[in-house]
This record gives C-alpha cells, structure tokens and sequence, in this order.
C-alpha cells in the first residue's frame, strides 16, 4: 500500500506514492516491491534509475519533503559603513545631515 512521503527514519522508500523506477521496472508483489529488470526485490532509493516524481530526492537518500532548511543572514546590516561625501548643490541643500 503506497504511503505519501519517507519511513520513519526520514529515508526515501519503495513505497512512497512520489517514488519512480526510470526503468518501469517496478512491481508490488504482495507486501514486497520487486525490479522486474533484475528480478529481485527493489534495492530502492539507492538504485541508480531511482527518483522522485516530485524531485525531492536528496543525497545519502533523505526525503526533501521533511527536511526543512535552514537560512540565515550571513551579512548583517551592521556589517556596512556607508560614508558618502556629496558635493555642489545637493550638498548645500542636506547640509551636513547623513544620507541614511
């Protein structure tokens, strides 16, 4: 019975709806799912003709669809200094004032 997303230990598995055989190979043989093109059981995500229909399939075959990301600001606003002299007419007009 197919299953939206990883096993339990967040890992791509055979029996995820989204995972594909680029063969066509894959059959399910009662609670096992079996590679017509070798004639074994599916080796599953570490298979070379493996994907993911939806192509979350991440390396060391991790599930992109649990895996959250993690982002952050590198550079803060503090990291520029910013001194613009200003010259002639717009100079006169903000006088002595920061830009910013």
């Amino acid at each position: 019975m197919p299953v939206e997303g990883p096993d339990p230990n967040g890992r791509c598995w055979p029996r995820c709806v989204w995972f594909r055989c680029g063969k066509r190979a894959l059959l399910i043989r009662g609670n096992e799912y079996w590679c017509k093109w070798l004639n074994e059981p599916c080796a599953g995500p570490s298979c070379s003709y493996a994907y993911c229909a939806r192509g979350k399939l991440l390396p060391e075959n991790r599930c992109g669809l649990v895996v959250r990301r993690i982002t952050r600001d590198k550079i803060t606003p503090e990291d520029f200094k910013l001194d613009i002299k200003l010259k002639g007419r717009l100079a006169k007009k903000l006088g002595e004032e920061d830009i910013i």
